[in-house]
């Protein structure tokens, strides 16, 4: 049964860190739209289809479901991880779902049937973050062993191991053109690598120190947003390595776990704990507005192709659909 919409706004942030100046353009509003209950431990991972149809959730109960977002439809359960899956992504043709593991597995599966299509295994380190190229040729693994390694999709061969980083690798992501691949680091740097070669483009320290747990490029590949251990973010320019001013959330939360941009650029959401959502206006790298949701942490977060939804993973087992307001 679908649950009853809840009513919440988009406010500023009133605290210390409130930017002195709010943009002209407000960010967007949401609505707790429904409540997806299914998943038996923390809801670790959450990501839209391309068309926007699906939402795919990893748990930490070794699996992943797909949810029809429209109704809020537990569609079907992808199964062949034995421990916490960390990670999910679509391919960008919206046939194939990829699920990292702590069981140290990265797998694909077919997206309408649920078959496990493809086991890539042989790093002995838990996979915490996936993602695929653009041209869905390619799908990428970082390790908790500091590697990233980049699997050919059709052949199911390794193409490449990216080495580089000295701890955790907690999130990475491709550019929009598929050339270079972003790593975030609990080694508290940023690297640029060339997918083609593997090298190391660039390498960019955290300003401030602090771990980097999430980050999310631009959606016109100029930029890279990276959530600290300490409760701020940070966009650096990807061509000159140059970060602006860090902004802290504000809300006495010392932690950004995961962020995400809009489709169309102009806002950055993240979530930490007590349920609270931010929204970030990435010219300004101040925080401009935050939803307030139920207390449970939020683990995971993304955004809708089309910019209507967010999705959230929370550390009370559930995942949440948000709905943008007119």
């Amino acid at each position: 049964m679908m649950r009853p919409f809840l009513f919440l706004l988009v406010i500023p942030c009133f605290c210390s860190a409130l930017p002195a100046q709010i943009p002209a353009t407000q960010p967007p509003r949401f609505e707790l739209a429904r409540t997806l209950a299914g998943h038996r431990r923390f809801v670790s991972a959450v990501a839209f289809s391309p068309n926007g149809e699906q939402l795919a959730t990893g748990s930490w109960d070794g699996t992943v479901k797909l949810w029809d977002v429209a109704s809020g439809r537990d569609l079907r359960t992808l199964t062949g991880h034995t421990m916490a899956v960390t990670s999910v992504a679509f391919s960008p043709d919206g046939r194939l779902v990829a699920g990292g593991s702590d069981d140290t597995t990265l797998i694909l599966w077919d997206a309408a049937s649920g078959r496990l299509t493809r086991r890539f295994e042989g790093d002995p380190s838990y996979v915490v973050a996936v993602a695929f190229s653009p041209d869905g040729a390619l799908v990428a693994a970082s390790t908790s062993h500091a590697r990233i390694k980049i699997f050919d999709v059709v052949r199911g061969e390794l193409e490449r191991t990216l080495e580089g980083h000295s701890m955790t690798v907690h999130s990475i992501a491709f550019t929009p053109d598929g050339r270079s691949l972003i790593s975030g680091s609990r080694d508290q740097t940023l690297k640029i690598w060339d997918v083609a070669t593997g090298k190391t483009l660039r390498s960019i320290e955290s300003p401030d120190r602090f771990l980097i747990y999430s980050i999310a490029v631009s959606p016109d590949g100029r930029r890279v947003a990276a959530a600290s251990s300490g409760g701020g973010l940070k966009f650096c320019e990807l061509a000159t390595g140059e970060c602006g001013k860090t902004e802290v959330q504000g809300n006495g939360q010392p932690y950004v776990f995961p962020i995400a941009y809009f489709p169309d650029g102009r806002w950055v959401v993240s979530g930490s704990g007590r349920g609270i959502i931010c929204l970030w206006d990435p010219t300004t790298g101040k925080v401009a507005g935050r939803v307030q949701g139920p207390s449970a942490a939020v683990e995971a977060i993304a955004v809708s192709p089309d910019g209507r939804w967010l999705a959230s993973g929370g550390d009370d087992d559930h995942a949440r659909l948000w709905h943008a307001l007119p």
